[in-house]
């Protein structure tokens, strides 16, 4: 095992053991506006296939399969697996008349493989998975995104800023979003802001080069 996969184990015990307490403050139950802007209104996103990555107990994935989309929700903590099955199992009449779906799995996301090119995604969506994920694992995340990606699919990622006193998640700076994916990605926009939680944080809006 490498540094790195230990701190990526270290990392899922932690969150897992959250989950089970019940100390979640990322979890508000509510899908946020830069998301919602995708599903409905003049420009919204035709429903096709979604990838939602640090999926938590499934909030963003069940709006998404609600609007008619065909969604996969990975988390690697898998009691928020198990609350999203459960939350998708209430859902599931109102999923099926909106014609989407939507599947969940325990897995870390920096080790998927790729899917069959008919089963890339049109959306991709991460919500504060990237900025907890070590650095050393990073590229391979990034790998991961581009794998799953159609051409020219929209990737919508939320992350933390890094905290200058060492608090909160690792953290991600623009210039490592695009370092990360350049070639892989190009960046639409930007939008900066103040995380619930506290701290600077960021929205990016990416397409599949």
């Amino acid at each position: 095992m490498t540094a790195s996969d230990g701190d990526a184990n270290e990392l899922q015990q932690r969150f897992t053991r959250m989950y089970l307490e019940g100390r979640t403050p990322w979890d508000s139950g509510v899908s946020p506006p830069e998301l919602l802007a995708c599903l409905h209104g003049p420009n919204a996103l035709p429903p096709g296939r979604a990838l939602d990555v640090g999926c938590g107990t499934g909030t963003n994935s069940l709006t998404l399969a609600l609007a008619g989309w065909q969604v996969l929700g990975v988390d690697f903590a898998a009691p928020a697996i198990a609350q999203a099955l459960l939350k998708a199992a209430e859902v599931q009449a109102e999923i099926g008349r909106a014609g989407g779906s939507v599947a969940f799995a325990q897995a870390d996301v920096t080790r998927l493989a790729p899917p069959a090119p008919e089963e890339r995604a049109d959306l991709l969506l991460d919500i504060g998975c990237l900025n907890g994920i070590p650095f050393e694992r990073r590229p391979l995340y990034a790998q991961v995104m581009a794998s799953y990606a159609a051409p020219g699919a929209l990737f919508l990622l939320y992350a933390h800023l890094p905290r200058a006193d060492g608090t909160g998640p690792l953290g991600c700076a623009p210039d490592e979003i695009d370092a990360l994916f350049a070639g892989m990605f190009h960046l639409e926009r930007r939008a900066m802001g103040q995380a619930p939680q506290g701290g600077e944080s960021m929205w990016n809006w990416l397409r599949r080069a």
